[in-house]
Formats: C-alpha cells, structure tokens, sequence
C-alpha cells in the first residue's frame, strides 16, 4: 500500500487526486493540503511514501518545496504548465502530470512510485564486528556513531558497539535518513528528540551540529530557515 500525500492550492485539483485514488485498491490518499507549509510539516513528521505537489502556488514554489523533501519520498509533479517539466525531471521527480489529470496518467505515475520503492527499498539489518564476534544489528535501532580515531562508538537502543572501522566507509552503508551533524557525529535522523541551533538530542545525549554540516543538516530535517 503506497500511503500519499498532495499539497495543492486549488481545492479541486485535490478533489481530482482524491477520487482517482480511491479507484486504486494499492494507493491511500492520507491528507491532503492546501497550505504549502503545513503539507511540508506534516511530511517530515509522518514519512508517507508518495507526494503529489502543485507547481505554482501562492504561498510557496512547489520547485522550491521540492529541494526540502525528507528522503525517500517519491515525487509527482502536478501543474498546469507544460514548460514546468524539465524542472520537475531535474529535482528526480518520479513523474510530471498536466492538469487536468486522467485517471490513466493518475495510474501511470503511481504505478511508477510503486516500483521505485520496490526498488529503493533499503536493507533492515547489517553485520559489524566487536572484539572477534559478529553482531547482526538492526539499522533502525542506530542512535548515533561517534568517530574516535581509528575506531567507531556504534550507539543503538540497546547498548554500544566498538568497531574498528572510519566513520566515513560506516556511513556508506546506512540509508538516507542518516546525516552527519558534526565531522565526529552522524545521527539517526528519525531518533531525533530535540533541535537547537548547535545541537541536537538523541535520548538523553546532546550531539554537536558544527557550522560546517549546519546547513545542509537542517535543510535535510526540513529546518532550513533555522541557520538564517
């Protein structure tokens, strides 16, 4: 079941999307927007698989919403203007459709959502090594991993692993919703307790964000306007 999203300032253009996804028995249209912002706000909170996002809306730019997406969300373009299209492929939309919008172009975007996150979908559990022994850990569980030299302080909700092992050949495994915060730090985006501007808080820990990874950090948590 793909759990989506659409945020568009015309009340029935949602009503289009809404009808046409009803029709669809692997589609659930969960909320719908008329209000960039608040569609923006609830993304970051509730993580759906699928959002369907109008071009040109008074409030905000949906190219613009577009860049402060969290991560592995599948993106359909929904617009009136043709020219719109390049942009859209561009930022990696899944698709691009023109109002007003068939019920066929409808089932074709979101099939092609469908089979993206069959293929996007990340692996659950990997293996690390601690003292000569080889522990399965499950990469949800992942709090934080901390850089000591030519080790790594692996912390997950259970209790901490020392590896020998870079934080940065760790960090190529793990999926897009981890990010680094400090040159020493990169956290679990979805653990996250608190955000404050040089720091975050991870259970009871507080994690420095540096002002090198400071921006790029919070435009990936959605908090762009935070290092303004």
């Amino acid at each position: 079941m793909l759990h989506a999203v659409a945020i568009d300032d015309e009340p029935l253009a949602l009503e289009v999307l809404t009808n046409h996804a009803r029709q669809l028995d692997f589609i659930k249209l969960e909320r719908t927007f008329t209000n960039a912002l608040e569609g923006l706000e609830y993304l970051h909170k509730n993580k759906p698989d699928l959002l369907f996002l109008d071009i040109n809306m008074p409030d905000r730019n949906g190219l613009d919403i577009a860049t402060q997406l969290p991560p592995n969300l599948q993106l359909v373009f929904t617009t009136a203007y043709a020219a719109h299209a390049v942009n859209g492929f561009e930022l990696n939309a899944t698709d691009y459709l023109l109002k007003p919008i068939s019920f066929t172009r409808f089932t074709q975007a979101c099939n092609k959502a469908k089979q993206q996150l069959g293929n996007n979908t990340e692996k659950e559990e990997l293996f690390i090594k601690e003292s000569g022994a080889w522990h399965k850990i499950v990469i949800c569980g992942i709090l934080y991993m901390e850089s000591q030299g030519n080790y790594l302080k692996l912390v997950t909700q259970d209790r901490s692993y020392l590896v020998r092992q870079t934080l940065y050949e760790f960090e190529q495994q793990l999926p897009a919703s981890f990010a680094r915060t400090h040159k020493s730090f990169v956290v679990n985006t979805r653990n996250i307790a608190k955000v404050e501007q040089e720091q975050i808080t991870i259970g009871s820990v507080e994690i420095p964000v540096s002002a090198s990874y400071k921006k790029e950090f919070f435009n990936k948590l959605g908090l762009g306007t935070m290092t303004k």
